[in-house]
């Protein structure tokens, strides 16, 4: 999904998209995309059920480059999530972009 995309279904407060970001959990606290839920990619297998009970939900992953949240969401439609896609460039082009960052 692309950055824009994304951005402007957070703006409409209509994501209609589960976002999963699957960084460490210091890159998460740090800064992740408003919303998104925390499942680090190495966990993502054996807790992703406990965060999406539907495979029907459509899933956008996000990590640092888009590379380990592409793996991610080819992981989950493996899974049963065929929805599932990765952000575009991932979290740092989310950040150049001006996109808004939630942190904890």
């Amino acid at each position: 999904m692309s950055i824009a995309d994304l951005r402007r279904r957070i703006e409409r407060r209509a994501a209609g998209v589960a976002i999963v970001a699957v960084r460490e959990a210091d890159a998460f606290a740090k800064g992740h995309v408003p919303g998104a839920i925390h499942i680090p990619r190495g966990q993502l297998e054996l807790l992703v059920d406990r965060h999406l009970a539907d495979p029907a939900t459509r899933v956008l992953t996000h990590c640092e480059f888009g590379k380990i949240s592409t793996l991610a969401a080819a992981t989950l439609r493996q899974m049963g999530f065929a929805r599932a896609v990765a952000l575009d460039g991932g979290f740092r082009d989310w950040v150049a972009a001006g996109a808004p960052v939630e942190t904890y």
